[in-house]
């Protein structure tokens, strides 16, 4: 039923309130589509500009933001030794990135004059001598500003030993090698991958830095700072999509290359769902239509297992789910969801709302029990299982916490239990865990869109009974 009449839409007050009205939902759906597009630009921001939390990254159209992400692509803090005349405040690339003026400021005195063509000529032949000092020099006195997100993709695994080499003592002129240390070995070879990478690219400059102790460390540095430049205008932009890519490839190597995350999730939900289309649907039935003695004390059971919270039902479920030795089984996770006191008691309120001269002209038809039930009831709430049906997938999808619990075996894990392990291992990369949350919420999302009209119908028709 309308609000409003129809020839009241066209008075003053009435418009008045129409656009009170939309002014409310407009409000209330930047309310929540503003957090969503935090979260998505985050999942392709970086160390650089992560702490802004903009809706929008500025790097997308801001040659000078771009620049500085690209001098931080290379570098965990910022290198005051290669951008002397830097603020003094300059101290994290957090601080970097709140500064506009000053990045502004310090990539038009590095980027405007190289629209010279011989000055860009002579940054290029700096550029490209520090590519071939790079790649010859000695491996032992690099430094690797190493990023998380290859790790994985080279070692095969996301926690490895050898990152304590990163803080090995190359820059002093006494220290020698480690011989025959198989981490070290394999930390070399880590740093050399860059180097092969950045060659293959027609790269400048990678994350393996050469160290000198030699006093030609300035010249080094001022070839750096060149290279830095040149690198930007001929692969700015590339490099740019290739770092914000990065933080899905990662997740999706971290979610759907573990084990049978990808499998184990598909199954849980596909049986969870359709197992409480089977089960919630016939007990309610069979409290709506056959009223038996107790009838209200199973209602009242029902709705008591909704007072008490998953941590609290935690233990005795899964001490039951141990005595039965469903403990890492498929089973342990589908078989706690089937029966839902809410579902049930929803559906048995819209049973009871059916017109009873449909099961009176039935009888006299001749239908059973069955037909009754699958021909007629079924049909007429379609809305309301399709509800309860998306109610039951998001639940399956999203929990962790049971199946961690019941399920220890890594190969029985889901992506809802990576996904929490991921956003444990790499807290210090807020970056990559956002692009998880944005990966993993696309399902539900398609779910929503596609069976929204009949969603739509299952939340209002139970208002217009």
């Amino acid at each position: 039923m309308s609000v409003l009449l129809p020839s009241e839409r066209g008075t003053w007050k009435g418009r008045l309130f129409l656009g009170c009205v939309y002014a409310l939902l407009t409000l209330g759906g930047i309310t929540m589509v503003l957090p969503f597009m935090v979260m998505l630009a985050s999942s392709f921001a970086s160390n650089y500009d992560y702490a802004r939390h903009s809706p929008v990254l500025r790097a997308l159209w801001d040659r000078n933001d771009r620049f500085m992400r690209s001098v931080a692509a290379c570098f965990p803090r910022f290198p005051r030794d290669v951008f002397p005349e830097a603020p003094d405040n300059w101290t994290t690339w957090q601080s970097v990135s709140q500064d506009k003026e000053g990045v502004d400021r310090l990539s038009d005195a590095i980027l405007d004059p190289l629209t010279n063509r011989t000055l860009y000529a002579e940054w290029k032949g700096a550029a490209e001598r520090f590519r071939n000092t790079t790649s010859e020099w000695d491996i032992h006195r690099t430094v690797c500003n190493y990023d998380p997100r290859d790790v994985q993709p080279f070692t095969g695994s996301f926690l490895t030993s050898f990152m304590a080499e990163t803080h090995l003592p190359v820059s002093r002129a006494d220290w020698k090698p480690p011989v025959g240390d198989a981490q070290y070995d394999l930390w070399c070879g880590f740093k050399d991958f860059y180097r092969k990478r950045m060659v293959e690219r027609g790269d400048y400059v990678c994350r393996t830095i050469p160290v000198s102790v030699d006093g030609d460390g300035k010249t080094l540095r001022d070839d750096l700072r060149k290279a830095l430049a040149v690198q930007f205008i001929e692969h700015g932009r590339r490099d740019f999509f290739l770092g914000a890519l990065d933080n899905y490839r990662l997740v999706g190597q971290y979610l759907f290359m573990r084990g049978r995350a990808f499998v184990n999730t598909v199954l849980l939900v596909l049986f969870s769902v359709v197992a409480s289309l089977i089960v919630n649907p016939l007990a309610a039935y069979a409290l709506s239509r056959f009223r038996m003695k107790g009838t209200e004390r199973v209602i009242l059971f029902l709705l008591a297992t909704m007072a008490f919270p998953s941590a609290v039902t935690a233990i005795p479920g899964f001490l039951l789910i141990r005595d039965l030795g469903l403990l890492n089984t498929l089973a342990a996770l589908v078989l706690p969801t089937v029966a839902s006191g809410m579902s049930i008691f929803i559906l048995k309120g819209f049973f009871d709302a059916l017109p009873r001269e449909l099961y009176e002209a039935a009888a006299i038809d001749g239908a059973g029990e069955w037909t009754v039930f699958s021909k007629i009831t079924l049909p007429m709430t379609t809305p309301i299982l399709a509800v309860n049906a998306l109610n039951h997938f998001i639940a399956a999808y999203n929990s962790w916490e049971w199946a961690f619990l019941v399920c220890q075996k890594e190969s029985q894990w889901t992506i809802a239990v990576w996904m929490y392990q991921m956003s444990q291992e790499m807290a210090g990369q807020p970056w990559c865990v956002m692009a998880g949350f944005v990966l993993v919420s696309i399902p539900t999302a398609l779910v929503f869109l596609l069976c929204q009209k009949v969603i739509l119908r299952g939340i209002v028709l139970p208002s217009m009974k």
